[in-house]
């Protein structure tokens, strides 16, 4: 097993969750577009997501830690390019013969289909089957001396079109060795020009009879695929064949041997041969033949299938990460200390509203799992609650405050009036005694009057010391 010592140098920090820089769709998107990724994120993504591909060759972590930017850019094509062009499917070339150029108007085509030709690359095997025309036409003029085909020729051994039609069905559909699994779900039909002529006529024959075309087959020229891939040349003198027809094709690519033509099943081997060998030649050098062909036929497939497997590598790496993010509820299933610190929160503000509204104190918190609290509110409720908390314990403090300063105001009035009567009646003692005093040296003279003073001087000073009292107590 390879170890992991190399992610974390790959690997950007985020909260709660650890995503590699780089995934195979997006380094299949990288490579299609021509951007060569850093170095670092190759192995990362090397490392992390092509562990068996990297087993089957050999290659160790201390190898690939080894291996200079072309090497292992070079790697990561191979590997990639193998999962992208995993996806199975059969590959057929086809041609049909007709009784003239067809052409089509409202009533239908002008011509009938007279023979089937079918090549299997893979078996290496051709198909072919004469057919006797549909709606009874005879060959136009010219048509015999350049198909070698008679009409006496498809009356003795031709045959209908719907049991031509179900050995052509039979052919395409029979198991091929090594297939992959899942290839009888996508068959592909290669004919050289014949997207309308060929494929149409076909669809209207098989309406015409009621039958219908298999969902799994797919439809392809060869004259773009080939068209293309010249584009894709230097230019030379010899940049392009003298005319895109099969027959100059396969003299301009001297490929041997040179079978007859205008014949459905040598047209069926030569329409292959021909898109071979110029993908051979002048297609992606990092691909085969037969690997060019499922950007142009079957990307969206390839795709679909590359991001289900980066979605089944995250739940075997961490089963709660589902496209780069956490779902609230799993992390409180799994008793995350924030979720808990959430909920814990939220049941006691909803406990202390419930308690302040039926009067009984703060209350208790809510009963209930995390969960469940999680999933009934949202985030607006959430912060709606800290803010109702936060309010009433700002509110308690303040009325607190209050009472506090009140009850302080009440102590010092009391304080200040109990010190201004006590200085009051120490001022009345020290009158008195002078007053005493005074008239002991003149109660000869004056007894009574000296009486009638003091008494009045008492009652004046109890008096105003009432008053003050009154007046401070007010």
């Amino acid at each position: 097993m390879l170890r992991k010592s190399f992610m974390a140098l790959v690997r950007r920090p985020t909260t709660g969750v650890t995503k590699s820089t780089l995934n195979s769709l997006e380094a299949l998107t990288q490579i299609q577009l021509g951007i060569t990724p850093p170095l670092a994120v190759q192995r990362g993504f090397l490392l992390e997501h092509c562990e068996a591909q990297l087993e089957s060759r050999g290659v160790t972590e201390a190898k690939l830690l080894a291996m200079d930017g072309r090497l292992c850019t070079q790697l990561m094509k191979q590997i990639v390019y193998e999962q992208y062009l995993s996806v199975p499917f059969r590959v057929f070339s086809f041609d049909m013969e007709f009784t003239g150029p067809p052409v089509f108007t409202a009533e239908g085509p002008t011509e009938d289909i007279t023979e089937l030709g079918v090549y299997s690359p893979l078996l290496d095997q051709t198909f072919s089957c004469l057919v006797q025309p549909a709606c009874g036409r005879k060959q136009g003029p010219g048509v015999e001396e350049l198909t070698r085909i008679t009409d006496e020729m498809l009356a003795q051994d031709g045959v209908p079109f719907v049991e031509a039609w179900e050995r052509f069905l039979s052919f395409v559909q029979t198991p091929q060795p090594e297939e992959l699994p899942g290839s009888e779900k996508r068959i592909l039909l290669l004919s050289h020009g014949g997207k309308l002529a060929d494929v149409s006529l076909i669809k209207w024959t098989l309406e015409k009879f009621g039958l219908d075309l298999p969902t799994s087959f797919v439809f392809g020229d060869t004259v773009h695929l080939i068209r293309d891939a010249h584009r894709r040349r230097p230019v030379t003198v010899d940049k392009h064949p003298p005319s895109w027809k099969l027959g100059d094709l396969v003299q301009w690519l001297h490929i041997p041997p040179t079978l007859p033509a205008h014949r459905a099943g040598n047209d069926a081997r030569m329409t292959w041969d021909a898109l071979y060998h110029t993908l051979l030649r002048y297609g992606d050098d990092e691909m085969t033949p037969r690997e060019q062909l499922v950007p142009r036929f079957f990307d969206e497939e390839a795709k679909r299938r590359m991001r289900e497997s980066i979605n089944r590598h995250k739940q075997e790496m961490d089963p709660l990460m589902m496209d780069d993010t956490f779902l609230l509820a799993d992390a409180a299933m799994t008793g995350s200390s924030m979720t808990t610190a959430v909920t814990e929160e939220v049941g006691e503000a909803r406990g202390r509203r419930e308690g302040a509204t039926l009067g009984h104190g703060r209350g208790e918190r809510a009963k209930g799992t995390a969960t469940s609290d999680l999933m009934d509110l949202d985030f607006d409720d959430i912060f709606k609650e800290q803010s109702a908390v936060k309010s009433s314990s700002s509110a308690a403090a303040i009325e607190e405050f209050r009472l506090n300063d009140d009850t302080l105001s009440m102590k010092r009035t009391t304080v200040a009036s109990q010190s201004q009567a006590a200085a009051l009646d120490e001022d009345s003692s020290i009158e008195a005694e002078e007053r005493s005093t005074s008239s002991q040296r003149g109660a000869r003279k004056q007894p009574a009057k000296k009486d009638k003073r003091g008494s009045a001087a008492s009652s004046s000073n109890v008096a105003e010391a009432g008053c003050s009292d009154e007046i401070f107590l007010v």
